[in-house]
């Protein structure tokens, strides 16, 4: 979990361009304050990024298409696809999400690597921006700084935040996190510097549109549908 504020104005281990959803970069900056945290957002203006939107329309595109090809396919293809949905959800669930965004166990250098690997093949971005958001979504929970805000409706947090800019809440809140550990790790400083390693991964995923559609939003679902449910019940008690 979090730790402590890191001091402001201090943005450790930042690229220029860092608003990077599942693996497109996004144009434009992040400049902007934070923002007082307003509980419901649906009101504000929404900034689509309209390369995500294409890209992600060509992956579902070749997701509904992989369909097609899915008789037609030899067993061992089949079997690596498997493998490869298997590889990566363990680089997203138990690397990105349980070790490095939670520290919910200690893993050494081998384990790590192969994480790391495996979560450069799942279009998610790198170990560090992953981490830093999902600790920014537990700490600012359904507010304006959270980057999958459930109060901004059950499309923008299932899937709709990957489509528009990040609020600059967001950004705001995620500079002040404490990302010490993450900083500290040489494989997390590896993989975000490097993006060969990011590109050797998806390479080895390139034919798996499927696969990475249905850990994509099963990944989302994880985290959106809970979400959704709690506001629900808020706004039946009030």
């Amino acid at each position: 979990m979090p730790g402590p504020a890191a001091g402001e104005g201090k943005v450790p281990f930042r690229n220029a361009k860092e608003e990077i959803r599942v693996g497109f970069g996004v144009e434009g900056s992040e400049d902007g304050g934070g923002g007082r945290e307003k509980p419901c957002a649906r009101g504000q203006r929404q900034d689509i990024v309209w390369r995500n939107v294409f890209l992600m329309s060509l992956l579902h595109l070749g997701a509904v298409y992989s369909l097609v090809l899915i008789p037609k396919a030899q067993p061992l293809t089949l079997l690596w696809a498997y493998f490869c949905f298997l590889l990566t959800a363990l680089g997203v669930t138990a690397g990105a999400h349980r070790l490095w965004s939670h520290r919910s166990y200690k893993a050494k250098l081998p384990l790590r690597i192969f994480l790391a690997a495996a979560n450069s093949m799942a279009f998610q971005n790198d170990i560090f921006e992953w981490s830093r958001d999902h600790r920014v979504h537990h700490k600012y929970s359904e507010t304006d700084a959270d980057p999958h805000n459930a109060r901004r409706g059950f499309f923008f947090s299932h899937i709709g935040w990957l489509f528009v800019r990040k609020h600059r809440a967001v950004i705001e809140k995620g500079r002040k996190l404490d990302v010490t550990d993450l900083l500290a790790d040489p494989v997390v400083r590896f993989q975000r510097n490097t993006s060969d390693v990011q590109r050797q991964g998806r390479a080895l995923n390139h034919d798996a549109a499927l696969q990475v559609i249905c850990e994509l939003h099963q990944g989302c679902i994880l985290k959106s549908n809970p979400h959704m449910v709690c506001c629900l019940a808020l706004l039946c008690t009030h």
